[in-house]
């Protein structure tokens, strides 16, 4: 990503009187959590950055000199952001690190646009790992692959099923550690019906790891859930052609080879 300045913003930033501040932007889907570096709350874009006890260390450039990697220190936030980013979110969680100074609240400039891969704690202060953005261009291409299941994710566009569809909305009993969810209306679904989908409770979204009865275990709890809430689950799909049959009847849409030979002809005995 190429990131460029004005000649009248460069002057300004040598200048030896300004007041500088850095802004944070934390964001999955629509959901954004802004900060930034200073005492008081800044206003840049139409979005009001909060102050936080927030910083960086210096941002990592591999040979050719493309942004790699960033270290972003946070502490004292009240803000589910944090927990959810460390009980490794469902969704990619991106980040984008401006500059901008008191001067000039209109102009600022990007430094760093990435994604957020872990979260370590020191403390009360929490560490931010994050990659730049050129981290997906080293992905494998292409995309899909000679693979028996699909290589579709259920209800994406190319799967064209709709999430609320499958959806089942309830109250639900929570376990003493937080990760199993009972209610009858999962019972009245077959055995793995939610297994590999999701449940959704305000801005979070937990992973279903088992469906067995009126129980689903979720891959890790929901601290601000209590029992007696409701949910949103979702079915799964284990990417299977019969599943796609029989449980979506979606089979014009599977993108899997369910007949490729699955051991190698070569090396068999």
């Amino acid at each position: 990503m190429t990131k460029t300045a004005s000649a009248g913003f460069i002057a300004d930033e040598i200048a030896t009187k300004r007041r500088p501040s850095e802004l944070y932007d934390i964001y999955y889907g629509s959901t954004h959590y802004r900060y930034n570096s200073t005492d008081s709350s800044i206003t840049y874009g139409g979005n009001v950055y909060s102050p936080a006890t927030i910083g960086r260390d210096t941002i990592s450039y591999d040979s050719d000199f493309n942004i790699t990697t960033l270290d972003i220190k946070i502490a004292h936030i009240t803000d589910p952001v944090i927990e959810y980013i460390a009980l490794n979110p469902i969704d990619i969680v991106w980040v984008d690190v401006y500059k901008i100074f008191y001067d000039d609240l209109t102009t600022a400039v990007v430094t760093f646009t990435g994604e957020i891969k872990s979260v370590t704690f020191q403390g009360a202060e929490a560490v931010m790992h994050c990659v730049g953005f050129e981290y997906f261009l080293k992905q494998k291409v292409p995309y899909y692959r000679y693979q028996s299941s699909c290589n579709n994710i259920l209800y994406d566009t190319k799967c064209t099923k709709s999430a609320a569809s499958y959806k089942t909305t309830t109250a639900v009993t929570v376990s003493a550690d937080g990760k199993t969810l009972t209610s009858a209306s999962f019972g009245a679904k077959a055995n793995t019906y939610f297994q590999y989908g999701y449940v959704v409770f305000g801005n979070y979204k937990r992973s279903i790891v088992d469906h067995t009865g009126n129980n689903i275990k979720i891959r890790f709890p929901i601290s601000t859930l209590d029992t007696g809430e409701s949910v949103d689950a979702y079915a799964g799909c284990d990417l299977l052609i019969t599943t796609c049959r029989d449980k979506f009847s979606n089979m014009n849409n599977f993108f899997g080879m369910p007949f490729i030979p699955i051991e190698n002809p070569s090396v068999r005995t």
